[in-house]
């Protein structure tokens, strides 16, 4: 049985504990609602530009563009984004799973990691990292998915690669975070998930030609994709560390109820084993008195 001194150094340290996850479940709540405000800021735009291209390729079924034609060759690039950090439940370890399964489908590929974790990730796995974008996640810009997005442009454009897909964490929920894989090169009509409303039918005459719209159109819509994954990802990984600080909060809550009370029971008892060793002393004292006054 541990001692009273010992049971006050463990309520000490989990009360210590249960400040700092009790901050940090404070922060990831803050900076959860900021990621999905810049969502909301940004969504309106992005969305237009995906209903357009959508539309374009529903009802051009003779445009013939680099970024929509299939290649021959099996070469998958991957952007897999994940936290720089943990202490976030099973977040990173979802996603990366996810991701590292989906590759085991493809012969050749290369990988861009998006957030420290991920790397770790697969240096563990003896996987080669090809290109790493570090605190991109940390505080989404559109600096940031700009500056993927003409890298992975460059690559594909230089024949590196034939198809790109990103993968990342939606958040459907403060408590629903899914590990999803999203196409981005080629495009596809099916792979751009906005219903786009049949308004008319027909061919669409385009000015100056369908090439130069989708090449005005095509890095938006990538910028916008990455952006959008960057900013799912982000308030997901604050969502899972808000939902692990907040368990973290419980348990030590009912780890001090447990302990206090096993705290003020051990006091109780020496209390009264105090009591009696003093009642014990006096009867002692009161007796011997008593015995040295009948012998006089």
């Amino acid at each position: 049985m541990a001692d009273i001194t010992e049971i006050k150094h463990r309520i000490k340290s989990i009360q210590d504990t249960h400040q700092i996850t009790k901050a940090m479940e404070l922060v990831s709540t803050a900076k959860m609602r900021k990621s999905m405000q810049k969502h909301v800021f940004s969504s309106a735009y992005f969305d237009s530009v995906r209903y357009t291209l959508k539309d374009i390729l529903r009802h051009s079924t003779d445009i013939h563009h680099k970024y929509t034609e299939h290649r021959s060759d099996n070469r998958t690039a991957y952007i897999v984004i994940a936290g720089d950090k943990g202490l976030a439940g099973a977040y990173n370890n979802n996603i990366l799973n996810l991701a590292w399964r989906h590759m085991q489908t493809r012969p050749v590929h290369y990988v861009v990691t998006i957030g420290q974790m991920a790397r770790a990730f697969f240096e563990s796995k003896h996987q080669s990292v090809d290109l790493e974008f570090t605190h991109a996640v940390a505080s989404p810009t559109l600096h940031d998915a700009r500056g993927i997005m003409r890298d992975i442009l460059a690559l594909y454009d230089s024949n590196l690669m034939d198809e790109v897909y990103v993968i990342f964490t939606r958040m459907r929920s403060t408590s629903v975070h899914e590990p999803v894989i999203v196409k981005l090169l080629p495009i596809e009509e099916k792979d751009i998930e906005e219903d786009v409303k049949n308004t008319y039918s027909g061919q669409i005459d385009y000015d100056p030609s369908p090439r130069e719209v989708l090449n005005v159109l095509v890095p938006q819509y990538l910028v916008g994709m990455i952006y959008t994954a960057l900013i799912h990802a982000s308030a997901s990984e604050h969502a899972a560390r808000m939902m692990a600080m907040s368990n973290a909060n419980k348990n030590a809550e009912k780890m001090l109820e447990s302990l206090n009370l096993e705290y003020n029971r051990l006091r109780q008892s020496a209390i009264t084993t105090e009591l009696l060793d003093l009642s014990s002393g006096r009867f002692l004292l009161k007796n011997n008195i008593s015995e040295g006054e009948t012998r006089q």
